[in-house]
């Protein structure tokens, strides 16, 4: 087992600490089996969730509190509400680690949350399992890989369809101005017709 300290810096804070678990999984030589993330602390949480959209965080919080309002109008809800938040999400997460890779998503990442910063707070990392032999690799297993594979084709389709919609957008301002370069033209050949009279 091994303690980390987080420092949070806001009254709601998500923070990636996918990093810190994969370095404790290479570290522990962990082969097959499992990685326990524990939160001792009643008001944050450990969750899995995407690491692809920048808007995560805020989204994270904006939802979750028009479900748990911190304030009823002008009025606090009180201290036990990032509790409760913390207890709907849970204190701890296990991953399952297969051929020395833990079985997340390239999207995925492990975060925790805390619904009642700041200050240092920490968690605990172990693991149970094999471990890897003196000259053994981790590996991606197959089955991971082939979700990876079609990820990156979800990706690609994505991308196209963006091309796709930003084409048409163009191709519509084009349109929309050529009425107007159109009408300036007709305008200056009306200005011209009547200086000449």
């Amino acid at each position: 087992m091994k303690a980390y300290k987080i420092e949070i810096t806001s009254s709601e804070q998500l923070i990636d600490i996918t990093k810190s678990v994969q370095e404790y999984v290479d570290q522990a030589g962990l082969k097959d089996g499992f990685v326990q993330i524990h939160i001792p602390e009643r008001t944050a949480a450990v969750i899995i969730s995407i690491n692809d959209d920048w808007r995560l965080e805020r989204e994270f919080f904006d939802k979750l509190n028009h479900l748990i309002p911190k304030y009823d109008g002008m009025k606090f809800t009180g201290w036990t509400t990032a509790c409760v938040k913390a207890t709907i999400f849970g204190p701890s997460l296990q991953v399952m680690v297969y051929q020395g890779t833990m079985m997340l998503d390239k999207n995925q990442s492990i975060y925790f949350v805390e619904f009642q910063g700041p200050g240092e707070r920490q968690y605990f990392i172990s693991s149970s399992g094999t471990t890897l032999a003196e000259n053994e690799k981790a590996v991606v297993p197959e089955e991971l890989a082939l979700i990876f594979k079609k990820r990156e084709a979800d990706q690609a389709e994505q991308e196209r369809i963006k091309e796709e919609m930003r084409s048409e957008w163009q191709l519509r301002e084009e349109n929309r101005l050529k009425p107007d370069t159109q009408k300036n033209q007709r305008t200056a050949d009306q200005e011209e017709s009547e200086r000449l009279e």
